[in-house]
């Protein structure tokens, strides 16, 4: 007996499906379970096709999300095989020595190394391409570095400018501009001084010429390559080292500073790796303060991403990433949990360490295991205990050195650990898979159920048409949600952003470099538009949006679960609505929040440079104040003022949030053929 693929059972259901809406439709006269039948129909047709979507994708993006300094990129380049024997000068036992390490072809170190998102495909050949910053952003950044020499030795801290590692490091190289050690002699002794190019243009000429010189090394306008192809035939690996280095840190005058950097390698580098089974493999730029950010928003929605949310082995799952998860978990009806994936990066035997675990690895990792699903359920949080995965990249290696304990270990070893790891990737794709095959069958079988059901009762009839008029009632939010929730003073929408983004980004040349890009900061990823809109909609289900919501939203679930109790065949029907009402809720949230953001813009984009509000920000930098009143203060006392003049954003809120909650209602009316 022939097998029915996937593909020729969701053909036959559509074309049914179709059919059946067609028959119904036609009917002389069509009653309120006849307008029920066709919508729900409608909403299986659509969930077929998006079923269909997702089962026909080919290969995943794997992207690996987590908190600076990780392991984030030491993972990737031990499980892909991008890494290779090397012969470096190292001090052992107090004397230096030669030696071979194993080290990868990526940059990495204790945080701050890689500059920038790197994807990686598996290619013919390798080579690399960057998306690079324009001219005019690479000229901010380098000013933004020079007026940070110019405040090193300012007395009062917390006027320091201080530029993250990765961008000073490329940035002095753009610039000409390098530390370098100078050994000098103090009597017996010997010590080394680290001397500052930059720092001593500034103390000779000042700050308006260290900016020429500095705009005039970095010849930014000669800086238009973006590919550079592998011409290291015999040693790619040694040639991807040196070279993504070298890109990284902006070493080639005729590269930008990197955006993004693309690296492909050929089959010849992969043999043995993984990677080629992915679309692509992404090492995202390291959380800060601010975990949930635009440019990660693109890989958790996409429906061909699996997300990796990196995190240590001790604070597992840590705070950044709980936030991260948490905020985007609240959404139910987008299944976010069967592609996310919790990976923990044990460090030097942490497993054997685990109480209880009697120095056993495997027992140690299943405690801690169901630790960290036990803090998700604690945090409300759906969360599949088969997606907390564990990888060592160095457990097989010396303590002394990079290189294989041939003592204890074999290379089989460090393949089995790799293969397995990939082979609990492949599974959560399968689980998911399988999910949606099983969700085939469910719509199926409640097709059949709504095509022999029977006709309603008048005391049925009677008890949609009280559900109808109970949900009629919650058209209006402002019933539910009083005005001054929005503007309250202290409390109201405006007063708990600016709260935030004075606590968000704590040291004020983080604000002050907002300000000079008129609300961005490209270098770490920065949008406070995006910002406002995270935070209107509602970090988690306990803050703004989601909460002045919250009691209208369970009012409405409740009045359709109810329905269920009414008729046994209106089982079939209500729980996919409530199914469907969760995706209306999400979509009501979503677009608040992407209007937000699209009105903050229009109120603080400035039409020219000069613009009086930015200008303002920007001036506020050296300004002399009266004692008792800070930088931060009056930043945010202007921010508060520029966000509430005019239309007031805590009103623009209230009537957005009011008009798409209707819509979503009506939306909710019109399955039982109302309006």
């Amino acid at each position: 007996m022939l097998t029915i693929t996937w593909q020729e059972e969701i053909a036959s259901l559509k074309q049914n499906l179709k059919k059946e809406i067609n028959k119904i439709s036609g009917f002389s006269k069509i009653i309120v379970l006849d307008h029920i039948c066709i919508n729900n129909l409608k909403s299986k047709l659509e969930r077929l096709e998006e079923i269909e979507k997702i089962l026909s994708i080919d290969k995943y993006n794997i992207v690996f999300i987590g908190t600076i300094g990780q392991g984030k990129t030491t993972a990737i380049c031990h499980l892909f095989n991008l890494i290779s024997n090397f012969n470096v000068s190292k001090t052992i036992a107090g004397k230096p020595r030669n030696i071979t390490e194993t080290k990868e072809l990526l940059s990495t170190g204790a945080g701050k190394t890689t500059i920038c998102e790197v994807i990686i495909k598996a290619a013919e050949k390798t080579y690399i391409e960057i998306e690079p910053y324009t001219v005019d952003e690479m000229k901010n950044i380098i000013f933004e570095f020079c007026d940070s020499i110019a405040n090193k030795d300012n007395p009062q801290t917390d006027q320091n400018i201080t530029i993250s590692k990765e961008v000073e490091r490329a940035i002095r190289n753009v610039i000409k501009m390098k530390l370098y050690y100078k050994t000098i002699s103090d009597g017996d002794k010997k010590k080394t001084e680290i001397i500052d190019q930059a720092k001593e243009e500034f103390d000779q000429l000042g700050l308006v010429e260290l900016k020429k010189i500095a705009l005039n090394n970095a010849n930014l306008e000669s800086r238009t390559t973006n590919r550079i192809e592998c011409d290291n035939q015999n040693n790619e690996r040694e040639w991807i080292k040196n070279t993504f280095a070298a890109i990284n840190t902006a070493e080639f005058n005729e590269f930008a500073i990197p955006k993004k950097i693309y690296l492909y390698v050929s089959y010849d580098v992969l043999s043995g790796s993984k990677l080629s089974q992915f679309d692509s493999v992404v090492d995202t730029k390291g959380l800060d303060e601010n975990p949930i950010r635009q440019d990660l928003q693109k890989y958790i929605e996409s429906q061909d991403t699996i997300c990796l949310f990196v995190t240590s082995f001790k604070d597992a799952p840590e705070a950044n990433i709980r936030k991260l998860i948490g905020y985007h978990l609240t959404s139910k009806s987008k299944d976010f949990h069967h592609r996310f994936v919790t990976l923990v990066l044990p460090y030097k035997k942490e497993p054997e360490k685990v109480n209880g675990c009697d120095e056993s690895w495997d027992l140690g990792i299943q405690i801690r295991k169901n630790e960290i699903q036990d803090t998700f359920r604690h945090s409300n949080l759906d969360f599949f205990l088969e997606n907390i995965l564990f990888y060592d990249a160095l457990r097989y290696y010396r303590d002394d050195i990079v290189k294989l304990n041939t003592d204890i270990y074999s290379e089989e070893d460090i393949q089995a650990d790799k293969n397995e790891f990939i082979e609990a990737i492949a599974c959560v794709v399968e689980r998911r898979r399988n999910i949606l095959l099983d969700e085939i069958k469910d719509i199926k079988e409640s097709f059949t159920r709504i095509k022999n059901g029977d006709a309603l009762t008048v005391p049925e009839i009677e008890a949609i048409e009280n559900a109808i008029h109970k949900i009629k009632d919650l058209r209006y939010l402002n019933k539910r949600v009083p005005s001054f929730v929005y503007k309250d003073e202290d409390q109201g929408f405006v007063a708990k952003y600016v709260e935030y983004y004075r606590t968000l980004y704590k040291a004020w040349n983080t604000k002050h470099a907002i300000h000079l890009n008129f609300g961005y900061y490209e270098p770490r990823n920065i949008d406070i538009y995006y910002d406002m809109r995270v935070f209107a909609e509602g970090i988690n289900e306990d803050e703004m949006l989601k909460k002045f919501t919250k009691q209208a939203k369970q009012e409405l679930e409740n009045i359709l679960n109810e329905l269920t109790s009414a008729n046994e065949y209106l089982k079939t029907f209500i729980p996919e609505l409530v199914i469907q009402y969760n995706s209306f809720y999400d979509d009501f949230i979503s677009k608040v929040g992407v209007e937000i953001q699209g009105e903050a813009i229009s109120k603080l984009s400035p039409q020219k440079e000069d613009y009086r509000f930015w200008m303002a920000l920007i001036e506020e930098k050296g300004k002399v104040r009266p004692p008792g009143i800070t930088y931060t203060d009056n930043v945010c006392k202007t921010l508060k003022h520029e966000l509430e003049t005019e239309q007031s954003l805590n009103i623009f809120l209230e009537i957005k949030a009011g008009q798409y909650w209707a819509e979503l209602v009506t939306k909710i009316l019109s399955f039982f053929g109302e309006k």
